[in-house]
C-alpha cells in the first residue's frame, strides 16, 4: 500500500470522527452557519500557523485563485447538503452526497486525463454498492421532490469539482499550507454569510463554540491527509476512498450512540473494505 493510500485512509479516519461530532452537534437545535464559520476560522488559522513554521506562505496568484475555487466549492456543496437535510432527511443525503465519488471519476477522466483501468472501474463499482448498501433510506420521508434531489445532485457536483480542485492545485506546485488557508477562509465568509442570510443568528454560545473547535480540529486532518493523498494518487481515487468514512461512523456510532449494525450496513462495510483493496491494486 503507497504512502498516497494510507494518506487517504488517515483522511478517511479524520472524517468519520467528524461526523460524529456533527451527528452529536445536530441533536439539538443549533445553528449551522456559525459552527461552519468556526470550522472554517480553525482551519485557516490552522494552515497559515503550520506555512509560517514551514517558510512556505507564498501568496501567489495561482494558489489563491485554486484555493478560492475550491474553498468556494467546499463551502457552497455544505450549504446546500444541509437545505437538502432538510427536506430529504440526512441519510437520504449523505447518500446522494457520498456518491461525488461518479463525479469525480468522470470529471478525472476527461479534465485530468486520468487512466480509467479495469481494477478502478470494478473498484468505482463496488464503492458505489458499498454506500448505497450502508446508507439507510427513510422510507417515511416518502418521494424526493424533485427540486431537492437536484439541489443534493448539484452538492455532489460541487464537492467533486473541489476534489478535482485539489488535484489542480498539486499539478501547479502550489504551496499547500496556502492553498488550504484559503480553503478554511472561503468557509468563514460562507458560514457567516448562511447564518446571516438564512438563520440570522449571529450568538456564539459556548456549545457551538466547543463543537465548532473540535470539529475545525478534525477537519484540517481531513484535508490536510486529502491534499497529500491527491498528491501522490489519482484524484478519483483519493476522493472515493475518505468517502468511507462511515467505516470509522459506524463502530463508533455502535459504541457510544447505541446505533445497530444493519445487515446491509455490515455489506456496505465489506464492500468499502474490498473497495479500497482494489484500488490500493490498480495502477
Amino acid at each position: 500500500m503507497g504512502i498516497g493510500m494510507i494518506c487517504a485512509i488517515f483522511s478517511l479516519g479524520f472524517a468519520g470522527v467528524n461526523d460524529c461530532v456533527f451527528k452529536k452537534y445536530g441533536q439539538k437545535e443549533r445553528p449551522v452557519g456559525l459552527l461552519l464559520a468556526l470550522v472554517g476560522l480553525v482551519w485557516t488559522c490552522f494552515f497559515l500557523t503550520l506555512g509560517a513554521f514551514r517558510g512556505t506562505l507564498v501568496f501567489d496568484l495561482p494558489v489563491m485563485l485554486v484555493g478560492v475555487m475550491a474553498g468556494l466549492f467546499s463551502a457552497m456543496a455544505n450549504i446546500l447538503l444541509v437545505e437538502g437535510m432538510k427536506k430529504t432527511g440526512a441519510s437520504v443525503a449523505a447518500s446522494i452526497y457520498r456518491l461525488n465519488l461518479v463525479f469525480v471519476a468522470i470529471l478525472a477522466f476527461f479534465l485530468l486525463k486520468e487512466p480509467m483501468g479495469m481494477l478502478k472501474i470494478i473498484g468505482l463499482v463496488t464503492a458505489v454498492v458499498a454506500v448505497s448498501l450502508f446508507s439507510r433510506w427513510d422510507e417515511s420521508s416518502g418521494r424526493i421532490a424533485v427540486k431537492f434531489l437536484l439541489l443534493l445532485l448539484l452538492a455532489s457536483f460541487l464537492r467533486a469539482c473541489m476534489g478535482i480542485s485539489y488535484k489542480v492545485a498539486s499539478s501547479c506546485g502550489s504551496s499547500d499550507e496556502v492553498f488550504l488557508a484559503v480553503n478554511g477562509a472561503c468557509w468563514v465568509v460562507g458560514g457567516c454569510a448562511y447564518s446571516f442570510i438564512r438563520e440570522r443568528k449571529m450568538e456564539v454560545s459556548q456549545s457551538i463554540f466547543k463543537y465548532g473547535l473540535i470539529s475545525g480540529i478534525l477537519v484540517c486532518g481531513i484535508v490536510l491527509f486529502m491534499k497529500q493523498a491527491v498528491n501522490r494518487m489519482d484524484a478519483s481515487i483519493a476522493v472515493s476512498v475518505s468517502q468511507f468514512s462511515f467505516l470509522v461512523t459506524a463502530p463508533l456510532a455502535v459504541c457510544f450512540m447505541n446505533e445497530k449494525l444493519s445487515v446491509g450496513k455490515c455489506l456496505g462495510i465489506g464492500l468499502a473494505a474490498l473497495c479500497i483493496i482494489l484500488f490500493s491494486l490498480s495502477k
